[in-house]
């Protein structure tokens, strides 16, 4: 066992005089953490106080307490839920947006290009802002950022809804993008400083809120064809102002005051901190990299591969990213910590889980398209042919967080890839007057079996790589991959579309673009089996001593961040 590890596994509680040697979150005491006041305020690890080192926590202490952040049952319920519908604003949107495509198309007159950038843009900003807006939260206020996003996103939401023309839409949908980036890290940093206890309450929990994203899609898209239905595509983006205003009031209650700072600290102070460390050079070649690269992916076909300005964008976003990249191992407060790469299992279950999900977004995209375009169905009936994925969502997902901690994590991987895999490849091979029930709804149910399976174990994985007061961030390095991933999918499958579309083969056969854009989601498919082999990952949520072993350590030793701490040899 490294020196770290040992150091940790032998400390005493924190007490209020600050005894050496304790694990605990900056500035916050074992007696306010434990205190009859459990509505009072928390910084950092609230799990902090469960391991004396003489006795160890175990699977037998049952399904887990109450985190002391929340006054009741009740409130944590909710919580859970707003943060559950937090991951969700950014998928939630894109289903929305993405049945009634067709129809905004038409209205406003768009080029398939601009029909992609709907979705598309959406995902670039929220994943390009993630990481700034994640340290922001970190500094500022994790409830206070929350707060704020979830409102924005609504008032935006509804300016979507009157859109005019191309441009507007386009330019409201990437704003909307850095609205649902603003949610997701603080969220997440309040979820792992208060389920810090390895139990099947944070299992749970966690799997919930791993359910926004891949269903958020669903639901979006069921609930924009209703409003569609009795009205037009622009009900459907004020029917999203009206559920996240009403979750936005609902937050100052829901939301506990669980902060990466002292909650003694001014504002004014914390501030100060925020302009000398935020890493204002890295957000920006983040947002300037992924753009100009996704931008000229999408453009590409249309103005010609060979034109100055696609290759310039196409050139300078990869230089950018690349610069990026060397930023980070430079800077002092970097965006995306370079150590946590360090960490084997968390950089293969990403390289695992990121083509996988990229195939299920684009392929639902360009289902529900093509469920528009070719088969000529309304927006409801697309939602409606669409339930049985949410149906089946819901039941994985508790699947998932039920044996999250009884099969190994790796196969659970596994089945996911492969779930992927088989869903892309019956799209692939239907034709427009195919048979739902053979074709589309095993697709549907198939896929959202690697959404929920894999997002599950991703998500808790992350919560064990990073410091519980940098969790903030490490949900936004999380999100940021996925929803860069996304937009370059979109990008990707768009201009695969586009030049099929252009081909003689499409004149004869409407579906021809449609299948080579469903192939381009098999091959992301198949992309995760290459990084499957690498990952070694058992259960999770037993006790500590299973994390230590399947995982890294994160913590505040002596009041000093070590990162991660070293794996039990």
């Amino acid at each position: 066992m490294s020196s770290a590890a040992a150091a940790a596994e032998k400390t005493s509680l924190p007490t209020d005089s600050g005894e050496e040697g304790a694990i605990r979150p900056a500035s916050t005491s074992r007696v306010a953490a434990e205190s009859e006041e459990a509505t009072a305020p928390v910084t950092g690890d609230v799990e902090a106080h469960f391991h004396n080192g003489t006795s160890k926590p175990s699977w037998k202490d049952g399904f887990g307490t109450r985190p002391v952040a929340f006054k009741n049952t009740l409130q944590e319920i909710a919580f859970v839920f707003q943060a559950t519908n937090a991951t969700a604003a950014s998928s939630f949107f894109q289903g929305a947006a993405s049945i009634v495509t067709v129809f905004i198309g038409r209205d406003l007159g768009m080029t398939q290009g601009e029909i992609s950038w709907i979705i598309a843009s959406t995902s670039l900003t929220a994943g390009a802002f993630q990481l700034g807006l994640g340290q922001m939260a970190d500094l500022l206020g994790r409830r206070a950022t929350f707060i704020i996003g979830m409102a924005s996103f609504s008032a935006f939401s509804l300016i979507a809804g009157f859109a005019r023309n191309p441009y507007w839409m386009d330019v409201v949908c990437g704003i909307i993008g850095i609205c649902t980036a603003m949610v997701v890290p603080p969220a997440i940093g309040i979820m792992g400083a208060a389920y810090g206890k390895p139990s099947r309450r944070k299992n749970l929990a966690f799997s919930a809120f791993g359910a926004g994203n891949p269903l958020g899609f669903v639901f979006g898209s069921i609930l924009s064809g209703v409003a569609a239905r009795i009205f037009d595509w622009r009900a459907s983006f004020m029917l999203i102002a009206i559920i996240w205003a009403v979750l936005a009031v609902m937050a100052f209650w829901t939301i506990p005051k669980v902060e990466a700072y002292p909650l003694d600290q001014p504002l004014k102070e914390r501030f100060s901190t925020f302009v000398k460390t935020f890493d204002f050079a890295g957000t920006g070649l983040t947002i300037f990299g992924t753009g100009l690269l996704t931008a000229g992916i999408t453009l590409g076909p249309d103005d010609g591969w060979n034109k100055p300005h696609i290759i310039a964008m196409l050139v300078l976003g990869i230089v950018l990213l690349v610069a990026f990249v060397f930023w980070e191992r430079i800077y002092t407060h970097p965006l995306m910590p370079p150590h946590i790469w360090k960490d084997r299992n968390f950089t293969f279950i990403i390289l695992s889980c990121l083509p996988g999900y990229m195939a299920f977004l684009s392929s639902n995209f360009w289902l529900a398209f093509f469920m528009q375009d070719l088969q000529r169905l309304e927006p409801l009936d697309v939602a409606i042919r669409l339930i049985p994925q949410a149906v089946a969502g819901l039941i994985y997902n508790i699947i998932a967080g039920s044996v999250l901690h009884r099969i190994n994590n790796t196969l659970l991987i596994a089945m996911g890839s492969a779930s992927y895999l088989a869903s892309n490849v019956l799209l692939a091979v239907m034709r427009p007057d195919s048979r739902y029930w053979a074709f589309i709804f095993p697709s549907l149910i198939l896929s959202v079996v690697g959404a929920d399976f894999q997002f599950n174990v991703a998500n808790m994985y992350v919560m064990q790589s990073l410091p519980s007061h940098q969790q903030a961030l490490a949900g936004g390095i999380f999100n940021t991959i996925f929803r860069l991933g996304m937009a370059v999918s979109l990008g990707v499958s768009t201009a695969v579309f586009t030049t099929a579309r252009g081909a003689p083969q499409a004149l004869a056969d409407p579906m021809w673009p449609y299948a080579k854009a469903f192939q381009t989601s098999i091959g992301m498919s198949a992309a995760s089996f290459l990084f499957l082999p690498f990952v070694r990952l058992g259960t999770q949520g037993h006790s500590m001593a299973a994390v230590k072993k399947d995982g890294l350590v994160a913590g505040v030793v002596s009041g000093k961040d070590v990162g991660v701490m070293a794996k039990e040899k």
